[in-house]
């Protein structure tokens, strides 16, 4: 199952390097992952998680965690999104009876504030719900709380996630209710 996505954004000026008066129309296709892209999908989130300006240190403590494996995208909902023939993004969800996971959710820097991510998390939101779920909880990047929350997920809370210069930093815990939420409906 395959669908086909036409997501348009007028980003900020800033470091992406767009004007509010340049829109940008992706064309994209949100297909399943096959087995023999977990090594570019491992890479696809290093580069992701890098963007946030972490240090070499603290990614290669991560490598592992952000690993993806053959299993994992034969055993979980796992789709990416395509643009043109490049791999933009992708997700990966933990179904666990009616409250499911969102275990990855990467966008390539460069397609970062086009909508890929939300197109992505709107998808996510209806394969759990299609799966039975009510609830779909994640274990965010501090980075990408806000993105999260724009798009409809409710803190519930927080857990310790320290970083040598960031002894504070913490992990938010978020939820969506997949029953009254579509990241669609909010804008970029």
């Amino acid at each position: 199952m395959s669908r086909s996505i036409v997501a348009n954004s007028a980003p900020d000026q800033g470091a992406h390097g767009h004007s509010p008066n340049n829109a940008v129309t992706l064309r994209m296709n949100i297909r399943p992952a096959v087995e023999t892209e977990a090594q570019l999908l491992s890479a696809l989130a290093m580069r992701a998680k890098a963007y946030w300006g972490y240090s070499v240190e603290a990614l290669e403590g991560w490598r592992a965690e952000l690993a993806v494996s053959p299993q994992g995208i034969r055993t979980r909902p796992t789709f990416v999104a395509m643009v043109g023939i490049e791999v933009a993004g992708f997700y990966s969800l933990s179904p666990l009876g009616r409250c499911w996971e969102l275990d990855n959710l990467w966008v390539l820097p460069r397609f970062m504030h086009l909508g890929v991510g939300r197109a992505l998390l709107s998808h996510a939101l209806e394969t759990a719900a299609r799966g039975g779920a009510t609830e779909v909880t994640v274990d965010a990047d501090p980075n990408a709380e806000p993105f999260y929350l724009e798009c409809g997920a409710v803190r519930r809370g927080a857990v310790p996630a320290p970083l040598p210069g960031q002894p504070q930093r913490a992990r938010p815990q978020l939820a969506f209710n997949v029953r009254t939420r579509s990241c669609a409906s909010h804008s970029d």
